[in-house]
């Protein structure tokens, strides 16, 4: 019987390809007219090895033996001029660099004003409102029959995640940033805020762009998740880190929106068109009494017998895998687990009364992967084995093994529209992955493996 072992390629370096013989001055990154609120940026390009290239009249340090450069350089507030000169070719770029600068009159900096998407909370939490505006203004928001005076602060704001290519991934300064909470002590829709600023004898008012409503906490809304495998996230939008996935079937109570994104009571976020509705007045909380563990070809499964599909979150060591359930509380006494092959140990705890987690410890450092789905409600999770002849082929050693009865899916990551990052000479992410792929195929294929 052939064994499959996948095997992906993401994100490889493309310096190791080095630019083709009496390729020009070339900048891939940024493009003429590139427009940033970042106070640094890089210059990715390359240029015939002989000779200098220099940045604005300064010779650029550091160039590859290959030819390719990425050098930063500091922006100013509006439109800055670079000009890189290789012998007698140039390239010169207009970059300009935006500030949100608050405003020198009594006005409300355009799109600043925060909640910027319809939102629902609980009753008690705490909802704040935010705004950009000059200094020294007095700047307040209305809403439930409150007014509240949002005040200037002295805490920083964070810059995007690439800030950190440039060595800029501090905290800056928040620019005439005012910001207030409150709570809500009745639950109802109301509306939109009111804001308001005063400077200087005048006054002017905006209504907020979204909605607040305080859930009722005797009329609790359930979803399902849809998707196969539900995008959960840290927080109400795509710039938030990834948590484990929501097998289908998952359920859990609303506890509050943002926009298109639900929070799921576990903490979580997901988008709505991931869910459906179920019937209002359910409380997704399971039970489970016992676990046992059953030997497929290929897999070991563990069963959790629930009753009902709860959140799940995963936590993955080297040689350890512990598996978390929300919502849930045990009634364990007794459990089966089988001679496993992958399984040196399995013990369960409970850190609070909402929470289950199962210990594995295994008997290698290396896992081979992992499914979790819900049949029902209860919850499989599938730990994969390693293929059978891994353990006689010495991979650990120099010698090359005998492949001959495996097979390899090798998946080069990117491909068609979706190009990756793009190298200095201009080469795009998917075609490096592409051609490292069929090289690893070929020396895979002499040891006898066959390869998809």
């Amino acid at each position: 019987m052939q064994r499959i072992l996948g095997l992906t390629f993401m994100a490889l370096a493309v310096t190791t390809f080095p630019a083709n013989a009496g390729e020009s001055l070339k900048v891939v990154y940024p493009v003429d007219g590139h427009t940033t609120s970042a106070e640094k940026i890089f210059f990715i390009g390359t240029a015939p090895a002989n000779g200098t290239v220099t940045l604005n009249g300064q010779p650029i340090a550091n160039r590859s033996p290959s030819g390719n450069f990425a050098p930063s350089q500091p922006l100013s507030p509006g439109e800055n001029r670079f000009t890189l000169q290789h012998g007698e070719q140039t390239v010169t770029l207009n970059i300009t660099r935006t500030v949100d600068a608050p405003p020198e009159t009594a006005q409300l900096v355009e799109g600043s004003l925060t909640p910027a998407a319809d939102i629902s909370r609980q009753l008690q939490e705490p909802i704040c409102f935010s705004a950009v505006a000059p200094p020294e203004a007095d700047v307040s928001v209305k809403i439930g029959g409150q007014t509240l005076a949002l005040q200037r602060q002295a805490n920083s704001t964070l810059p995007p995640n690439s800030a950190v290519l440039t060595d800029q991934n501090q905290p800056g300064d928040t620019r005439g940033q005012y910001q207030g909470c409150t709570t809500f002590t009745a639950p109802g829709k109301l509306g939109s805020p009111l804001f308001q600023i005063r400077q200087e004898g005048q006054t002017n008012q905006q209504k907020g762009p979204g909605t607040v409503e305080i859930l009722d906490p005797t009329s609790f809304e359930t979803v399902e998740v849809l998707s196969e495998q539900g995008v959960a996230r840290t927080g109400p939008s795509t710039n938030h880190s990834r948590l484990t996935p929501l097998p289908k079937g998952t359920r859990a109570r609303i506890s509050g929106t943002e926009g298109e994104w639900l929070r799921l009571d576990y903490g979580g976020w997901i988008k709505a068109a991931e869910t459906q509705p179920l019937p209002s007045g359910l409380l997704p909380h399971a039970t489970i009494r016992s676990f046992r563990s059953r030997i497929i070809p290929n897999w070991t499964e563990v069963v959790f017998p629930l009753t009902t599909a709860v959140p799940i979150s995963v936590d993955q060591r080297d040689s350890t895998f512990t598996l978390t359930l929300h919502n849930a509380t045990a009634q364990t006494d007794t459990n089966a687990i089988t001679d496993d092959p992958i399984i040196e140990r399995l013990d369960w705890s409970q850190p609070d009364p909402s929470k289950i987690q199962y210990h594995f410890q295994f008997k290698s450092n290396q896992q081979w992967g992992y499914k979790l789905r819900y049949e029902g409600t209860n919850l499989v999770l599938s730990l994969r084995h390693p293929p059978d002849s891994l353990s006689t082929i010495g991979l650990n050693t120099r010698s090359q093994p005998d492949l001959s009865d495996i097979r390899i899916l090798l998946d080069a990551g990117h491909g068609g529209a979706e190009s990756g990052a793009v190298g200095p000479t201009g080469v795009p992410e998917k075609t490096i992955n592409l051609q490292v792929t069929k090289l690893l195929q070929q020396e895979l294929q002499k040891r006898g493996a066959t390869v998809l």
